[in-house]
């Protein structure tokens, strides 16, 4: 009885797990978290959800004390994410790359470093502004590849 209710609830879950609307939830709670984190200006916690190599705008950059930099120069700069609201979400795809930079150096950081559950969520603010992240999940954290804007 016990095995036949996990496999059920296992059943269930994966079920939920594929959800749009569970996604929708996830892509809103990481433009969230990453709004929240730059205004409140927590750079190492940003660093620490950074993989590397890191996509920031068209540059890419390899090392994990650069990435660090990065954060830092955003928060110490005094830039504030006012506003932020999920704007649109898709899974990565073959022309995906276009939306950082249409370059071979792009390209090939996409065919090389993004995984097939990475998601392209693009963020509006009240200003106008857009930002585009480049986020997957993995095991029950978020990793940030990429950064770009605001535009």
């Amino acid at each position: 009885m016990r095995k036949l209710l996990g496999v059920a609830a296992c059943a269930i879950l994966l079920a939920l797990s594929s959800c749009a609307s569970l996604q929708h939830g996830w892509d809103q709670g990481a433009v969230k978290d990453v709004a929240d984190l730059i205004n409140s200006g927590q750079s190492q916690k940003l660093a620490a959800m950074s993989v590397t190599p890191f996509l920031v705008d068209q540059e890419i950059v390899l090392l994990k004390p650069d990435v660090a930099a990065f954060w830092d120069g955003v928060v110490k700069a005094g830039f504030r994410v006012q506003g932020a609201a999920l704007e649109a979400a898709s899974a990565t795809e073959a022309g995906s790359y276009t939306q950082f930079a249409s370059t071979m150096e792009v390209k090939s950081f996409f065919a090389r470093y993004v995984k097939k559950d990475t998601r392209v969520l693009r963020m509006s603010t009240s200003s106008g502004a857009h930002i585009l992240l480049l986020m997957r999940s993995e095991w029950f954290s978020r990793q940030l590849i990429g950064f770009k804007g605001p535009f």
